[in-house]
């Protein structure tokens, strides 16, 4: 694992602002913050401020408390960014639940959105806001400690068992790599062999036991070639399946649903609407002529007059006036021909007496 190492040095940390010493003059000159208020100072100031134990910030108007054992070197550059990713490790560190842990995936949003509020508030709130934030952050590790420390320590048993995987996996890669190397020497030998075979037949004047020998090679290389291109399609099949991470899927069950039906089983048959009952109809200037007897004396119908109403609203619907002016102006043609040619296709019929 690499060492982790301060950042380079900057014109803005060439000088300590405390003891105001240059680095020009000291090339090991080693910068430190603390998490408590993130000023920075060379390590020498900590070591001679902080050695008695916990003492001030030495920075002119900071009150902050602070201690020898939370000095740091800054990873970043920019004490704003180092500064946020310190609270955001602190935040999660407490509020560490999972999506798995909530009913729905909207909980867990508002779940996280809750948390990035908090977060906001504790980097840029105002006095108020990062007092309360840091309540609530306390009140709920004080609430849910036992759960807290649960899911830490199901982390790393979780990280445990994935070093131990990649170390178990690294231990069978050189496995098969010396048992691929001893094979291989192994090959070497039985040519070596079996090219000493065939110099000796040769050497004694036994051409049978030479050809033999070379006819043993020429077939085992045959073999050896078919096997390899067999072990090399199966370790491109394999390779090509051993993703780790991915979640296994199930195949999808197809049902046989009939054909595509692009309205998804709406009915587009033709449904007229059905009036119900008039006398269901309830309206105050109808209902008030159904009790007036000087009205319904008359012989008034109140139905008559819904039904009437009814037909008025809605028996306009079926005329389309396009097709209304095309027999129109038809007709009209019609007339003109006759009126031109004073003769007419129809008979009157004349009624005989």
């Amino acid at each position: 694992m690499a060492s982790r190492k301060g950042n380079p040095p900057s014109p803005s940390t060439d000088v300590c602002p405390v003891c105001k010493t240059m680095r020009y003059l000291n090339r090991d000159l080693e910068f430190l913050i603390n998490p408590e208020c993130y000023h920075p100072m060379c390590a020498n100031c900590v070591a001679r401020l902080f050695a008695d134990g916990p003492a001030q910030c030495p920075y002119a108007g900071c009150t902050k408390t602070l201690r020898k054992k939370a000095f740091k070197a800054a990873w970043f550059g920019d004490l704003t960014v180092e500064r946020e990713v310190d609270v955001r490790r602190r935040v999660h560190a407490v509020f560490n639940k999972e999506e798995p842990d909530f009913e729905s995936l909207e909980d867990f949003n508002a779940y996280l959105e809750q948390v990035e509020s908090l977060t906001f508030d504790l980097l840029n709130g105002q006095p108020n806001e990062k007092a309360r934030a840091e309540a609530q952050l306390q009140d709920w590790e004080a609430q849910h400690k036992s759960e807290i420390e649960e899911r830490r320590r199901l982390a790393k048993e979780s990280e445990a068992q994935r070093t131990s995987r990649e170390r178990e996996e690294k231990e069978a890669a050189r496995r098969r790599r010396l048992e691929a190397a001893r094979e291989d020497a192994e090959e070497k030998a039985r040519e070596a062999r079996a090219r000493e075979d065939v110099l000796d037949g040769l050497a004694s004047g036994n051409i049978g036991q030479a050809r033999a020998t070379m006819e043993k090679i020429v077939l085992k290389k045959r073999g050896q070639g078919r096997l390899d291109a067999a072990r090399s399609s199966l370790t491109d099949a394999t390779s090509a399946m051993s993703i780790r991470g991915l979640k296994k899927k199930e195949k999808p069950v197809y049902v046989d649903e009939g054909p595509y039906d692009p309205f998804g089983g709406m009915n587009l048959s033709l449904q007229r609407y059905e009036l119900g009952p008039l006398d269901d109809y309830s309206n105050d200037w109808v209902d008030a002529a159904r009790m007036r007897s000087d009205i319904v004396v008359g012989g008034y119908s109140a139905e008559e007059y819904l039904t009437r109403a009814m037909f008025e609203a809605f028996s306009g619907l079926g005329v389309f006036i396009e097709d209304e002016k095309g027999a129109e102006d038809l007709a009209t043609t019609e007339a003109a021909q006759v009126a031109a040619s004073g003769q007419t296709s129809q008979k009157m019929d004349v009624d005989a007496y």
